[in-house]
């Protein structure tokens, strides 16, 4: 049996945040693929606990870095990396910081076929939480 990978790609590319609607693509391999390696060194570092390189994060490195990268996944097609440099610089009616991460993680996470964060090592279960017949 023949297997169709572009029929497995995600028909519905839009999304929409801030009141505008994008459209998302794929990056170039290359680009994609160096981006996922930069994701992939991060996402160890926090699993492992290791500060980034200033010694602490921040919240506006973290934006800015997902402001610089978003449009690598947009659709160039009706001006779309203006409008969301517009939409990301507005002070009235303004973006929601964490709106801007999310959008970024959910981008490298739908383009990449990878989850962005690490698996929990335990189970978050519907567990009980009363003491065992053992500590009781």
């Amino acid at each position: 049996m023949q297997r169709e990978f572009s029929k497995e790609l995600p028909e519905d590319r839009e999304f929409e945040i801030g009141g505008e609607v994008f459209r998302f693509i794929y990056p170039h391999w290359k680009e994609g693929a160096t981006l996922f390696d930069d994701e992939m060194q991060e996402v160890k570092q926090a699993a492992e606990g290791e500060p980034e390189a200033n010694g602490a994060f921040s919240f506006v490195a973290d934006t800015e870095t997902a402001i610089k990268r978003v449009p690598m996944f947009l659709d160039p097609v009706n001006d779309s990396h203006a409008r969301f440099q517009t939409l990301v610089s507005r002070k009235a009616d303004p973006v929601p910081r964490h709106q801007i991460a999310q959008l970024y993680r959910w981008l490298v996470e739908i383009t990449s076929g990878f989850p962005t964060k690490p698996l929990s090592d335990s189970s978050s279960g519907d567990g009980n939480s009363e003491d065992s017949s053992q500590v009781a």
